[in-house]
Formats: C-alpha cells, sequence, structure tokens
C-alpha cells in the first residue's frame, strides 16, 4: 500500500513518530511531506523511499481549495496520514475533496494530559504497540570522534545552561577525552558559540551531521532534536533533562542514559554517567 505521512513538527517529534511509521510501512512503500532537511533522515536511515517539501506539493491549498497539482500528487497513493492540528477539520474534508479514500488526521503532539511516552502516542494513533526504539541505518562518516557535545535546543528552558558545559568539558578534558562542539543555527544565533573553546562541527545538512555523531564514542546534549537523533544512531548517549519530563520526552536506546535535575544536574552528577 502506497502511504504518504505529513509531519511538520520537529526534529524530535518527527523522530519519535518514526518507530511508529516504520512498523507500518514495513513494506518499503512510505514516502513523507514536510520540511525536506529532516524527512531526508529517514530517507538517508532506511525508513522511507522519498520525502517532498509542503510548499512543493502546495499543501497549503488543501484547506480552501485544493490546487490541481497537490489533487495529482495525493492521487499516487493509497493511504494517507496526517499529524497536524486540524480543529476545524479543514484537512480532514480537504482529503476527501483530493479523492483520498484512507486518511487519518491527528493532532502532532500527544495533548498535555498524556503521560507515556511520545513514541507511544504515535504508534496509539496507528494501532500499534510495543514497538522497538528507533534506530537509522546511516553509517558514520569522517574520521572518528570522541565526545560531541550539542548545548542547545529549540526552546531556551530546555538548555542546561552554558556554563556548565563549559565546565563539563574542562572536567572531560582533563580526563583527556577529546571534545568536539555541535553548535546550530540557534545556538550561533544565540551567541553561545563564541563561549566555546576547541573544535566545532561545520556541517551542511542533518544527514552529514548524522553521519559525524554516528562516529563518535560518546554524545551529550539536551532534551533535543539532535539529542534524540543521536540515540537513534546508536551513539553512547547521554541526556540532560530539566524542566520537561523525560517519562515522555526523553530519548529511547540501549545506549542512552538520562539525567534530570531539580532544576538541573551539576557537570559532575552528568560525567559520572559517561563512559
Amino acid at each position: 500500500m502506497r502511504t504518504l505521512a505529513i509531519h511538520t513538527g520537529a526534529i524530535g517529534d518527527f523522530l519519535l513518530a518514526c518507530p511508529a511509521l516504520s512498523a507500518d510501512s514495513a513494506d518499503g512503500s512510505l514516502e513523507l511531506a514536510g520540511y525536506p532537511e529532516r524527512l531526508e533522515l529517514a530517507v538517508a536511515g532506511g525508513i522511507a523511499r522519498a520525502r517532498h517539501d509542503l510548499d512543493r506539493i502546495e499543501f497549503h491549498t488543501i484547506f480552501d481549495r485544493p490546487s490541481e497539482r497537490l489533487r495529482t500528487f495525493l492521487a499516487r497513493f493509497d493511504r494517507v496520514i496526517v499529524w497536524m492540528r486540524d480543529p476545524n477539520g479543514a484537512i480532514a474534508r480537504g482529503l476527501v475533496d483530493c479523492g483520498v479514500t484512507a486518511a487519518d488526521v491527528f493532532p502532532g503532539l500527544p495533548d498535555t494530559h498524556w503521560t507515556r511516552h511520545a513514541s507511544e502516542y504515535y504508534a496509539h494513533c496507528l494501532g500499534l504497540r510495543d514497538l522497538p526504539p528507533l534506530r537509522l541505518a546511516i553509517a558514520p562518516a569522517g574520521p572518528p570522534l570522541d565526545v560531541v557535545i550539542h548545548p542547545g535546543s529549540g526552546s531556551l528552558a530546555k538548555n542546561w545552561p552554558i556554563e556548565r558545559f563549559v565546565d563539563l568539558a574542562g572536567m572531560l578534558c582533563e580526563r583527556g577525552r577529546r571534545v568536539t562542539w555541535c553548535a546550530g543555527p540557534a545556538e550561533i544565533e544565540r551567541g553561545a558559540v563564541g563561549r566555546l573553546s576547541g573544535e566545532v562541527l561545520r556541517c551542511a545538512s542533518l544527514v552529514e551531521l548524522a553521519g559525524r555523531i554516528a562516529a563518535a564514542r560518546l554524545y551529550i546534549g539536551n532534551d533535543s532534536g539532535i539529542t534524540h537523533l543521536a540515540a537513534a544512531l546508536g551513539a553512547p548517549t547521554v541526556a540532560i533533562f530539566g524542566p520537561t519530563d523525560p517519562r515522555v520526552w526523553a530519548p529511547r536506546g540501549k545506549n542512552v542514559r538520562v539525567l534530570r535535575g531539580s532544576p538541573w544536574p551539576s557537570a559532575g552528577e552528568v560525567i559520572s554517567l559517561t563512559p
């Protein structure tokens, strides 16, 4: 069955949906639409066969009068899954108008009353349960790395104080470890990069970054999409949590260790979890 899944959430949210998508479309017929760069992780990781930009397929027209381009695109699929807010039912009606006979529209995130792991929310939407953690089949790329630290996330509230990351890096260096920083556009915009001493990863895409993280002996980061990516790559991962609930949002995997403080753990507590 040719399936299209539409997801417009953040990197971490999308990766949390991937175990359900992988299990639901194990025949390899899955295609994705949303933000191409993050969806490319699923293509490179062997979960989906193709990804599409929502603007290119003119998905915005679903809310009023679906365009011929959108109708033609959707006609290729037997089933469409959409994870987007649709309080007025406009998306569902638009899909019917386009001739989609098998369509499911779900909120992009679990509601505030959801107490199980977020990946179970996406599985629940598709009638699935007891799925294994996500594993992306992206091979290590470039020279091996020792410790990769990503000090950012999509929300300042989820960021362990940068001073503690700097302290942690110093403690690791004293132990003979070599630290490489991972800093994205948000960290550059917030001026965090200027406070980091040492090598900083420069990657042209998320897939390239995935290959570099897969080459690391250890990854340390906040509750962020990149931390979920590290876990999905099988890298030994230490995830630092503060205000968000790890029971719902923690990355999963046999090489993942999660530490939560009140409000934050110390650098010593974090380093105690490093192999």
